[in-house]
């Protein structure tokens, strides 16, 4: 079976995204939740790795958990808890964003 062949053959364009968000609008939505939950987070200091790691795993939880109280953004701060530390993330604030 040829995925192309199919896809043309019922009118859809192969090329096509069946997801797609950008690094800009993921780091809009993070830091709309940093301000939302008022975290202490250095931005300005995360490096790029670290944001790649970041928006991988936002890309991630946005097709498994819906975007209702923040479970996206919330679950990539609690699976990078370790790593946000770093730049200011508290065991307080990780109680808080916990769906406990």
């Amino acid at each position: 079976m040829n995925a192309t062949k199919i896809l043309q053959s019922v009118g859809l364009n192969p090329g096509d995204s069946v997801f797609s968000i950008d690094n800009e609008e993921a780091l809009e939505k993070i830091l709309k939740f940093i301000k939302e939950f008022e975290l202490r987070i250095k931005v300005k200091k995360i490096g790029k790795d670290d944001w790649e790691t970041l928006f991988s795993g936002y890309a991630e939880a946005v097709t498994i958990y819906h975007s209702e109280n923040y479970h996206q953004e919330r679950v990539v701060f609690l699976s990078n808890e370790k790593m946000l530390k770093k730049y200011g993330l508290t065991d307080e604030d990780v109680a808080r964003l916990g769906f406990c």
